[in-house]
């Protein structure tokens, strides 16, 4: 795949070229596996998150250039498949790219290859923009000092899916929202709520099994103090539905569908 776009960003009627792509080179250490020493897969989001942080920045559509407006990206939706998962000590480059637009949603793209340069995985997920005031979506559009390309290639042949609700509850783990569960928005970091769905799973089903596809739709905040409740439904062997509910009011906070090796 061809990944080489350069995009024109116009300052003071000069012309500064930069890379539509970003590549990262990440180090799995001992703190990020599990049992199988696998690196956990909230940790792998991390590093997606950090990557398209750093990304953002560079293209003058960062967290810096947000807060300046008191906007805030918000993440929607992502999918992820992996061919494995890397294990303790290996490296991982990540690349990551913008691919594409609508009226309230960004789409960004994620490439994971291993230190030999064989892929291991990829994901695309789905963005917004929040006015922190009144916390309602903003045009993005408005957002990029630059015009996206047209001749994007795209990872996936769909944007991320709609994910339906669970029907039935086989596997259930409560908590309550802490300190270490907040990110610089004041609301659960998203890699939060991966966490919290593999606490429902039975522990023999992890060391017997391997994810292999996440799916998840992020549809509203939690905040410090919520009692949450996350429930899992099984639909087969390898299939699981989840959702995140907040436990007061069982409004559903994220829901999600994990493929299983």
């Amino acid at each position: 795949m061809n990944f080489h776009y350069i995009i024109a960003h116009f300052k003071d009627d000069s012309m500064e070229k930069l890379e539509l792509i970003r590549t990262d080179e990440y180090k799995v250490h001992s703190y990020e596996v599990d049992f199988g020493r696998r690196i956990r897969l909230s940790m792998l989001n991390r590093f997606m998150q950090e990557s398209a942080w750093r990304h953002a920045e560079t293209l003058g559509a960062g967290f810096a250039s947000l807060r300046s407006k008191n906007y805030a990206w918000v993440l929607t939706r992502i999918v992820l498949s992996l061919e494995k998962l890397p294990t303790w000590g290996s490296f991982i480059n990540l690349s990551t790219w913008p691919s594409g637009l609508d009226r309230f949603f960004a789409y960004r793209d994620f490439l994971f290859n291993d230190a030999d340069g064989h892929e291991i995985g990829r994901a695309t997920s789905s963005w917004c923009v929040i006015d922190l005031a009144d916390r309602r979506p903003q045009p993005v559009a408005n957002i990029f000092p630059f015009r996206m390309p047209a001749d994007k290639e795209l990872l996936f042949p769909e944007r991320p899916p709609k994910i339906e609700a669970p029907i039935e509850t086989d596997f259930r783990w409560h908590t309550k929202v802490g300190y270490q569960d907040l990110d610089t928005n004041e609301h659960v970091n998203n890699v939060r709520y991966i966490d919290w769905i593999y606490e429902t799973l039975p522990l023999d089903f992890l060391k017997a099994h391997s994810i292999r596809r996440l799916e998840i739709n992020y549809l509203t905040e939690t905040l410090y103090g919520q009692e949450i409740t996350a429930t899992t439904q099984k639909i087969s062997d390898t299939t699981y539905l989840h959702a995140v509910i907040q436990s007061s009011n069982q409004n559903v906070i994220c829901l999600a569908r994990t493929f299983w090796q």
